[in-house]
């Protein structure tokens, strides 16, 4: 989970050198490492951050952290769904990060992506081949990196967004609280 944050922030910060503050999609981003890359994306130099849950409760949690510009309510495994929230809240994002802990959400993630955009995978449930596969057939031009959980600095990065930001500290009790194993 540490190691989000960190690419996360690395990607945005190189992307908004390159010009116009980015556009960052989340999916996940009321979950431990969803919350966490969309403060660190927003440190970055995101322009906007848009928060893709599943649910009501979800957004509402996320809402109330204030940690997203927007916060939008699809399945993350509904490519169409996903492509459709993330452009009505402000998209296509420049840059995308997959939190999520289920399989099946990597066609949403490349149709999420503006052209010449990077889609970052950090669920071990990513089918790497359906994320290639799925950009060659709908001729996205990404690029997409398999967050490996180290960037140098990440656990102290991670630890200082805990500590500094009240939003995510909510988020991670409310977590904790319920015991959920939630992996994003």
């Amino acid at each position: 989970m540490c190691g989000a944050p960190a690419l996360t922030s690395r990607v945005v910060r190189r992307a908004a050198a390159g010009g116009a503050a980015p556009v960052v999609a989340i999916l996940g981003a009321a979950g431990k490492s969803g919350s966490l890359s969309a403060v660190a994306a927003r440190k970055a130099g995101a322009g906007s951050v848009i928060g893709l849950v599943p649910t009501q409760a979800e957004a509402d949690l996320l809402t109330s952290a204030r940690l997203a510009d927007q916060v939008v309510i699809a399945d993350a495994r509904d490519p169409a769904a996903v492509a459709a929230a993330v452009r009505a809240a402000g998209g296509p994002a420049q840059v995308t990060v997959v939190c999520v802990d289920v399989p099946g959400c990597e066609g949403g993630a490349v149709l999420a992506t503006a052209d010449a955009g990077t889609v970052i995978f950090f669920s071990m449930a990513t089918s790497f081949s359906a994320a290639a596969l799925g950009a060659e057939g709908v001729a996205a031009d990404i690029t997409m990196l398999i967050g490996n959980g180290y960037v140098p600095g990440h656990a102290a990065l991670a630890l200082d967004l805990l500590r500094a930001e009240p939003g995510v500290r909510r988020i991670f009790e409310s977590r904790t609280a319920e015991g959920d194993g939630h992996a994003g």
